[in-house]
């Protein structure tokens, strides 16, 4: 589902939409029929989850169409049903019920992904946040060389001509830079986590080694050097993309996101010394994109603010609606449709989408979506408290992806304050990914539960004390 959610339209278009949904439903099936799924969750989590996908379900629900008249902004409604002559009936709550069923439908695909992701093991996670990376550095791959040809024929023909900016597989560079602002953190929290400076308590002249004794560690100790380097070329070519995407949000938040790394992970990583070398890495990214990306940035920024005045224009129409239909709200969905009536004069086109994730889902789920957000919003500050590590020792390297996946959570609820990547179906599987990720209770978790009380000793019992095993030194060939 990772793999396929980007690669056409990302997700936004009804084949390719019908095949996440499809792969949801089987997904969905296979952890309900596994074992133990409840103890991958707190409580809380789980009825937060049960309630978001009550909510369409309630949407649906038919009612007396007395009861249906007198809901707040139905009246309207009523009114022109009963013009055009309508038979009297039960009605669903919703003012559109396909387009609530579809809404139900597609929330399937984000809800499958974020259980899968939480009920699977730390080994499998860590191969898939690999997997998740390596899809945001082709999308970056593929958006620079559009940015280059000026052309989306990179994939597929161009559908107005030339383009200056990167898209992806996407068809919008917002959303395109939507994806790489949550995979930056990421990169960032393992090329940091992979950094090793050695032992500084060993004595230089221990540390005096031969070139082929050099050679015989670098490429018997999991090729560390390398994997920087790797994870420096992942980190610098989704910044890139950010860049020549000309999205003026999306730059902004990757800023963003570089100096909230550097202010976490700053310290963990060799003490004084790691301090210096995130600030330089950080200082030098920088300096790259506002060289590289100097003039496209400046473009962007030159047309105006981060809130063009449509966009505040449909943020004024939307808020009428709000007010209109609460506290029940229009039906998951039924956006695009219910706001012609309270469109703007100044706003010519077609709007399908609010630009803005929590005004749509208060203008379409009322009450109940304001409670949803706010139980949701709750457990992401409080889960920060359960994965932040303790103690001043070294971190493990689950501990700097954690909290890497916070970092990329925020930077997308902060995208969504003015863009719509949440209604977008592969931004919103891999935004519940990287949520699964933030929930995930590791190994640690598991190990506290199956741990029990020891058995008494019998009375001619005697503990015995066993000495570690020495550590075997095996020979590598290949280095030989």
């Amino acid at each position: 589902m990772l793999v396929f959610a980007p690669l056409i339209k990302g997700g936004n278009r009804p084949l390719p939409l019908l095949m996440l949904e499809l792969a949801a439903i089987l997904l969905l099936c296979l952890l309900l029929l596994g074992p133990g799924i409840k103890q991958h969750f707190s409580r809380p989590l789980l009825i937060a989850l049960g309630l978001l996908l009550a909510l369409p379900l309630v949407q649906l629900l038919p009612i007396p169409e007395s009861a249906w008249n007198w809901l707040a902004g139905h009246d309207f409604y009523a009114a022109a049903l009963s013009a055009v002559g309508t038979a009297a009936g039960q009605r669903a709550l919703s003012l559109i019920p396909q387009a609530t069923e579809s809404a139900l439908l597609v929330l399937l695909v984000p809800v499958a992904v974020f259980l899968a992701t939480v009920c699977t093991s730390e080994a499998q996670l860590k191969q898939l946040l690999k997997l998740f990376i390596g899809l945001a550095v082709l999308q970056a791959i593929i958006g620079l060389a559009q940015f280059g040809t000026g052309s989306l024929t990179v994939l597929w023909p161009s559908e107005g001509g030339s383009v200056s900016s990167a898209y992806g597989t996407y068809p919008n560079y917002d959303h395109f830079a939507g994806l790489l602002e949550m995979a930056l953190p990421l990169a960032l929290a393992l090329l940091i986590a992979h950094i090793d400076f050695g032992k500084f308590g060993v004595p230089r002249q221990q540390r005096r080694r031969t070139l082929r004794q050099r050679l015989s560690q670098l490429f018997s100790s999991g090729l560390r050097f390398n994997t920087v380097a790797i994870y420096s070329g992942a980190a610098l070519a989704i910044l890139l993309g950010l860049i020549f995407s000309r999205s003026r949000t999306g730059i902004a938040l990757a800023m963003l996101g570089i100096l909230l790394c550097a202010l976490v992970f700053g310290s963990r990583v060799g003490g004084q010394r790691s301090n210096r070398l995130v600030s330089l890495f950080t200082v030098i990214g920088l300096a790259l994109a506002l060289e590289i990306g100097l003039a496209p940035v400046l473009a962007r920024f030159a047309d105006g603010g981060l809130v063009d005045n449509t966009r505040l224009s449909i943020y004024a129409g939307t808020l009428q609606g709000i007010r209109e239909f609460f506290p029940f709200g229009s039906g998951l969905g039924s956006f695009p449709a219910v706001f012609r009536r309270f469109q703007p004069g100044d706003v010519p086109l077609f709007v399908n989408h609010a630009h803005n994730d929590y005004l749509e889902w208060l203008f379409e789920g009322g009450l109940a979506a304001a409670m949803l957000m706010l139980a949701f919003l709750a457990l992401y500050v409080l889960r920060w408290r359960a994965i932040w590590p303790r103690g001043s020792g070294r971190w493990e390297a689950i501990s700097f992806v954690r909290i890497a996946a916070g970092i990329s959570l925020l930077l997308m609820g902060l995208h969504g304050l003015i863009d719509f990547n949440l209604h977008i179906p592969a931004n919103a599987a891999f935004f519940a990914f990287i949520a699964g990720i933030f929930f995930h209770r590791g190994a640690g978790h598991k190990l506290a539960q199956q741990r029990v009380m020891p058995a008494p000793l019998e009375p001619d019992t005697q503990p015995s004390a066993t000495l570690p095993s020495p550590a075997i030194d095996i020979p590598n060939p290949f280095a030989d």
